[in-house]
């Protein structure tokens, strides 16, 4: 499960939205690249507006459906497994018509078949920085949904799509998102198309990925610097399957 993720830098976002994607004034604050991401977290992300544009936006990671009513938002929202969300209440409206891409240059996760030693001197799962050696930016398929707070205002939220992890990185985790190529970037985001449509470009996702190992500073949402994804030396290397 991708629960951490690193930004692009404002740059690389322009350049890799540079087919089109209008930006609101989407961040209340000069744009910084994260190496931290965490759920609950604003993030960016590209969705079609109402009027057919492609919009580059910030979004609440964990998604909150449109009909949630219960006084506190909803948990562990931030992942939707791809092979359910057709199915599943709190992703299927999304996934039919409220489709986004969440822009990143890769993700974390923790390699359970190898410890390492936690800051705190603990032994720990061994953390790995997964991404696309041919690109430095991509895009996670992600759901987004609408949700109106008590006092009218408007929160925008997103889940990323998750699939079975790719051969190259499997032996570090078993699952990973749905990163989507370049050339199906339209085709995911336009609303016309529905499930079905959505389900088979899941089956496209990028599996030219590799990883190495990182700090486990990294465990820590509050550590958020470039050095986070610096490699760290192994003694041994894990199996990857």
């Amino acid at each position: 499960m991708c629960g951490r993720y690193v930004d692009p830098n404002e740059s690389a976002l322009e350049r890799f939205w540079h087919h089109g994607a209008r930006g609101r004034q989407w961040w209340d604050k000069p744009y910084e690249p994260r190496y931290n991401v965490a759920p609950t977290m604003p993030v960016a992300a590209v969705f079609v507006a109402d009027d057919g544009v492609q919009e580059l936006t910030r979004m609440r990671w964990g998604l909150v459906p449109h009909w949630w009513r219960k006084p506190t938002l909803p948990s562990l929202s931030f992942n939707a497994r791809s092979e359910e969300a057709a199915e599943k209440p709190m992703w299927r409206e999304s996934l039919a018509r409220q489709r986004c891409l969440m822009p990143a240059r890769g993700w974390y996760e923790w390699c359970e078949h190898q410890k390492a030693l936690g800051p705190s001197g603990k032994p720990c799962n061994q953390p790995y920085f997964l991404f696309c050696p041919d690109e430095p930016d991509i895009a996670f398929a992600g759901l987004w949904s609408a949700w109106a707070r008590e006092d009218g205002s408007v929160l925008l939220s997103c889940a990323l799509l998750s699939k079975e992890a790719a051969p190259a990185i499997a032996g570090i985790h078993h699952r990973m998102p749905v990163v989507l190529p370049r050339e199906h970037h339209d085709d995911w985001l336009d609303p016309s198309n529905g499930t079905a449509q959505a389900l088979e470009l899941v089956q496209t996702a990028r599996g030219d990925l590799d990883a190495y190992p990182v700090s486990t500073r990294v465990n820590s949402a509050r550590n958020d610097e470039e050095g986070l994804i610096a490699e760290e030396r192994l003694v041994c290397k894990v199996n990857r399957g």
